[in-house]
């Protein structure tokens, strides 16, 4: 039997972000791990940042750069050169392409096939290679084929200086250094190789399971009066460890290098900044040799000090290594997500946790084995990181982005520590990138087209309502299981109300419900809103239908205060509790929006029910 008194449940704060590894039972003294009432069990599309729950920003396409037959997407780099904005190269069927993101979008084919450099040598690299490597080190763009494993030699790379492109001329000998008498020329350039990074004035890059580098920027010696002898950082003839085709090794256990990578330093008592040096099970730091004499000095018997910084768990790919002020944060093969800071944290601790349990609906359905790939950046003080790859006919392309919101909320009076918002869908992505536009920061996405394997940049934005033109974009909330702090008492779900406010154009609603664990979501209801965004969106009155009305005037959002839903139908009968579907000791509610508008509040009404012992138990 329902009582007469209607109690009420529900959240108006969602600040706590996205948190799917616990049961989403609201948290309460009775159960104080369930998930808090500022957390959502999933949301998809969306962010919490300045309160409430919002839908994402719209990604717009730029450029189709090549279709299916050009080849495999191999790598790419957004390049900035010494003066204007930057803009992307990438790899594609080893042929490079530069887009003109800066501009006008264009592509524009660097290498064409036959193509042959001021030496004679050719500039097209293999075209099935699945993975290169790019870096840029002062305005040479290098970029790796990525064959290195395949014959312990591998492609020399090729050197963009942002006008003109050639091939490397490798490690030839000894004698190809300055200071030798009657040297042979030309001196000794950057290997074949794969992972790389620009650290200390140095190009740095590794081989299986050794790395070295070239030489420091501005060495007279080995650079050229053409570009300044910046070129210095393209030779390898200052130590002779890399002169002789060696390096410093990691240990055998810790397999492969998959990524080098350094972090910010800011406390010069602490010294340089490391190195660090990536394999999938272990993560070393490198106390670089600064000075030039000091580099020269380094060899098998004066080797400068390697320490390991994180045992077991390491990155997948170098391109999912995200600086962040002095941090980094990488995905692991697990596959987790994880953070070098919060590591060294918790080294004197048992085990070594990651970062990502909030995320792990998204990271369940992620392949290990096609990490290689893994793309991450950091974007409107975000971090997104690929996850849920599949094979397409182009590369790996990975379905999700996974958000951490560093900024939710953030005054000179308080700071919010970073939320989990969980995975933002919609694309392929191949790769990502983000880079400064004269004080304007701007990310693009390589992305795989669903619709006939091309490959196109797109660019995500942090201002567009809507995306791919004007469509709206699609998003999912998931709240937690409301107890009404009467967890062990039945209740009847009876209505509930949605506020709402910034409503943009038209919005439309679906929500859903589901009691206790039960797997299967039940309709509720379903609601069309609309708030004109210009004149032409006003029902009846458009400016062809009346020429007078003005075309341009300030629109302001809607809001809907409450959103009432109605009691729901009984619908179908739960056999596993013997009951309807509506009745339950918890509810949960999926919003499944279309549109642009800010969930302000979720709050839900029940009347407790009178139960008698034993109801609905069957002993036949």
């Amino acid at each position: 039997m329902a009582s007469a008194i209607r109690i009420t449940d529900g959240s108006l704060d969602f600040s706590l972000g996205v948190d799917s590894g616990r049961v989403t039972t609201v948290q309460s003294p009775a159960n104080p791990n369930g998930l808090p009432r500022q957390m959502l069990a999933w949301l998809t599309n969306g962010t919490v940042r300045n309160g409430g729950i919002t839908v994402r920003y719209g990604w717009q396409p730029l450029a189709r750069v090549a279709s299916v037959t050009a080849g495999l997407y191999q790598s790419g780099w957004l390049y900035e050169p010494q003066t204007g904005n930057p803009y992307l190269m990438l790899s594609i069927g080893g042929l490079i392409y530069q887009v003109r993101v800066d501009t006008n979008n264009a592509v524009v084919a660097i290498t064409k096939p036959g193509q042959l450099d001021i030496n004679g040598a050719s500039v097209v690299n293999p075209a099935t290679v699945p993975q290169g490597y790019m870096c840029q080190g002062e305005q040479f763009l290098v970029i790796q084929a990525g064959d290195w494993a395949v014959n312990n030699a591998g492609t020399l790379p090729l050197f963009w200086d942002g006008s003109t492109i050639r091939r490397s001329v490798g490690i030839i000998s000894p004698s190809n250094v300055p200071g030798v008498p009657y040297p042979a020329t030309p001196y000794n350039e950057l290997p074949a190789a794969l992972a790389m990074t620009y650290f200390q004035d140095r190009l740095w890059y590794a081989n299986g399971r050794v790395y070295t580098a070239g030489d420091i920027v501005g060495d007279q010696a080995s650079g050229t009066a053409t570009y300044n002898f910046t070129d210095s950082v393209l030779k390898v003839t200052e130590n002779p460890l890399a002169i002789g085709g060696d390096g410093f090794t990691m240990p055998s256990q810790a397999g492969n290098i998959t990524a080098l990578s350094y972090t910010a330093q800011l406390d010069a008592t602490l010294g340089q900044s490391n190195l660090y040096i990536f394999t999938r099970r272990q993560v070393n730091s490198l106390v670089v040799p600064v000075s030039r004499s000091a580099w020269i000095a380094a060899g098998n018997n004066n080797q400068p000090q390697q320490l390991v910084a994180l045992t077991r768990y390491g990155s997948n790919s170098d391109r999912n290594i995200v600086r962040v002020n002095g941090d980094l944060f990488f995905g692991s093969p697990e596959p987790a997500i994880r953070s070098l800071t919060v590591a060294t944290r918790y080294f004197q601790q048992w085990g070594n946790v990651p970062i990502s349990r909030n995320v792990q609906r998204a990271l369940d359905q992620t392949t290990a084995t096609l990490l290689g790939t893994q793309p991450g950046v950091e974007f409107d003080n975000r971090l997104l990181l690929g996850l849920c790859p599949v094979q397409t006919p182009v590369g790996t392309a990975f379905t999700a982005l996974a958000t951490l919101n560093f900024d939710l909320i953030s005054t000179l009076q308080e700071k919010l520590p970073p939320a989990w918002e969980g995975v933002y869908d919609g694309l392929d992505v191949l790769q990502t990138f983000e880079g400064d536009f004269g004080g304007q920061q701007r990310c693009f996405a390589v992305v795989h087209n669903k619709t006939d394997s091309s490959i196109w940049v797109w660019e995500i934005t942090k201002t567009s309502r809507t995306e791919n033109g004007d469509q709206r974009v699609g998003w999912t909330v998931e709240t937690p299981a409301y107890t009404w702090n009467r967890e062990f008492d039945l209740k009847e779900l009876d209505c509930g109300e949605i506020w709402l406010d910034t409503i943009s154009g038209t919005v439309e609603m679906q929500i859903h419900y589901r009691e206790d664990a039960s797997p299967c979501w039940q309709p509720w209801a379903q609601v069309k809103l609309c708030s004109a965004r210009n004149s032409n969106e006003l029902t009846g009155v458009t400016a062809t239908s009346n020429p007078a009305y003005p075309v341009v005037t300030t629109y302001c959002d809607g809001q809907k205060f409450a959103l009432r839903m109605p009691k729901p139908q009984p619908g179908r009968c739960d056999v596993s509790n013997m009951r309807p579907t509506t009745r339950g000791y918890q509810f949960q509610v999926r919003l499944t929006i279309l549109g642009y508008c800010r969930v302000r509040g979720i709050i839900l009404h029940a009347i407790p029910v009178e139960e008698r012992a034993y109801e609905g138990i069957n002993c036949a």
